[in-house]
């Protein structure tokens, strides 16, 4: 076994394996900041407008199963690169099949990713993604001083007093290069000791020389033996915190600058290294994110691996496709071939949630390799959403305003080589009818024979009846009386044609003769069918 395998550390994550991790402390302004240095300037991203309507901050805190910062960073990361390589995402499904049907391997690394802990992070992420702290100038005289100090030392039996006192001068002198050096040192000695550990984390995993890890066991051993002087400086760092050791061993490491010289020489190698250990803490933080996405799979209803397809237009076929992080989500079928849907019904009758339940199926199947349905199947879709886009007061921007340059921003990214998946909730929402269901309609017909899928939810009927001979409707219904209000959130083709927006408010309690009016001035008695479409 590893060394870094005990009954405490097995089950701690024994017990956390297939659960959330309720007692999460993240600042996601530091998780985002991260995200934006470790970046690479091809990625192309899931913008914060997607992220945002598709709750993916909620979601994260409830797929983090991490036991280290760089996978928790890392599993953000990969949730905001979607990608378009069959091979790499392949990849990344296997090892995670591999981590929920290999439990006691599974357990061995997660000890080793539990051993580095989510402590002192911001300081080694600091270091290689920000530069390391800036050294006091004093540095140049720890080695001379060093070197008078020994000097004075070899010539006491020779100058006796005068050599003696020599060296309590370089002692006081050491002294205060240590104090002074001290600060630059407290600075940056958690990042240095996190360095290590991950270093010591590597070579532990690289030891249990499992056959479905050799790509990273053989960077492990690269990086170990290019890096290892920082292992072994690191545990000169510390001498004098902690009271572990006498003070006789403190008033050694200041006479000889022990702690200042280790630091100096880890600080050194950690500039040489930067590379290979950014590259570390990207590998540790995958298997990381990869054994907390198979702990999020583990606990699906059900789930399967995508299918996607390369050529011809915007495709997706899916069979009872859920919301992945909803317990007991209702689960729908759905094919889009060539065509685009809109979806029509009242609020909370779940046309929100579907597009939501489509948008993050997309993006765990095309970061993940794994999607919570009976069966997927889709072509790579560049992801853009404009489901709850907000006013911003400060910048003088109106909802309707926010909302138009939402749905710009799509046109805009428009691919010709690959298709954009478009999730519009309630377009135009913020103008009067009239115009909403102009331009609506205007903007629907525009993207109709784009390279794109459509999926867009609206209340109103006249734009499902306007794009007709584009999109196919379908419709969420409910079944609402004085007494009972039901959602059965099944997916239903055709056009609805039985609003229940006034029944809803005779459910809540409006008075009567509201009720009435309200049915009389639509022209209807409240009864009415949903049209099946074509």
């Amino acid at each position: 076994m590893a060394k870094l395998v005990n009954k405490k550390a097995l089950k701690y994550v024994q017990e956390r394996w297939g659960k959330e991790d309720e007692a999460q402390n993240l600042v996601f302004s530091d998780t985002e900041d991260f995200f934006v240095r470790m970046m690479r300037s091809d990625d192309w991203i899931l913008d914060d407008q997607t992220w945002n309507d598709l709750d993916m901050n909620r979601n994260f805190l409830k797929m983090n199963r991490t036991f280290s910062m760089p996978g928790q960073q890392c599993l953000y990361n990969e949730l905001r690169i979607p990608l378009f390589d069959e091979e790499t995402i392949q990849k990344r499904s296997r090892l995670i099949d591999y981590f929920r049907m290999n439990n006691t391997q599974r357990e061995e690394i997660s000890c080793a990713l539990r051993y580095l802990g989510k402590s002192e992070y911001d300081a080694a992420a600091g270091i290689l993604y920000k530069g390391t702290p800036e050294l006091p100038k004093i540095r140049a005289w720890v080695y001379p001083s060093l070197i008078g100090l020994l000097l004075a030392m070899v010539l006491i039996p020779f100058w006796g007093t005068r050599a003696v006192l020599m060296v309590i001068l370089f002692f006081l002198m050491n002294m205060f290069i240590h104090y002074q050096m001290n600060k630059s040192t407290e600075q940056a000695m958690p990042g240095i000791r996190y360095l290590a550990r991950m270093l010591k984390a590597a070579d532990e995993i690289r030891k249990m020389n499992i056959p479905e890890l050799a790509e990273y066991n053989a960077f492990f051993e690269k990086v170990v033996d290019k890096c290892g002087v920082i292992l072994r400086k690191n545990r000169s760092l510390g001498l004098m915190a902690g009271g572990d050791l006498m003070a006789i061993m403190s008033y050694i490491n200041i006479l000889f600058l022990v702690e200042d010289r280790a630091y100096l020489r880890c600080i050194h190698y950690i500039q040489e290294d930067a590379p290979a250990l950014r590259t570390l803490y990207r590998r540790l933080g995958e298997l990381d994110a990869l054994q907390s996405m198979a702990s999020v799979r583990r606990g699906l209803r059900h789930s399967c691996r995508p299918k996607f397809r390369k050529e011809g237009g915007p495709y997706l076929n899916v069979t009872q496709i859920g919301y992945p992080m909803l317990q007991g989500a209702v689960c729908n079928d759905i094919l889009i071939d060539q065509r685009n849907v809109v979806l029509t019904g009242s609020n909370m009758s779940g046309k929100s949630t579907f597009l939501r339940t489509l948008g993050v199926n997309a993006l765990l199947a095309q970061t993940f390799g794994f999607c919570m349905a009976k069966s997927y199947e889709s072509s790579f879709f560049n992801i853009l959403t404009s489901i709850s886009p907000s006013d911003d007061l400060m910048e003088g921007n109106s909802y309707y305003m926010a909302e138009a340059k939402a749905l710009l921003r799509m046109i805009e990214n428009l691919d010709d080589s690959c298709p954009s998946l478009l999730l519009v909730d309630e377009i135009f929402r913020g103008t009067n009818p009239a115009e909403r269901v102009a331009a609506a309609s205007s903007l629907l017909s525009y993207l109709a024979d784009k390279n794109c899928m459509v999926v867009v939810a609206t209340h109103d009927i006249e734009i499902t009846n306007q794009v007709h001979d584009l999109y196919d409707s379908y419709y969420f219904e409910e079944n609402v009386t004085k007494d009972s209000l039901d959602f059965d959130y099944r997916l239903k083709k055709g056009t609805l044609r039985k609003p229940n927006g006034i029944r809803i408010l005779e459910y809540i309690g409006y008075p009567e003769e509201i009720i009435k009016n309200s049915l009389e001035a639509l022209g209807q008695d409240g009864e009415g069918a949903a049209s099946d479409g074509e």
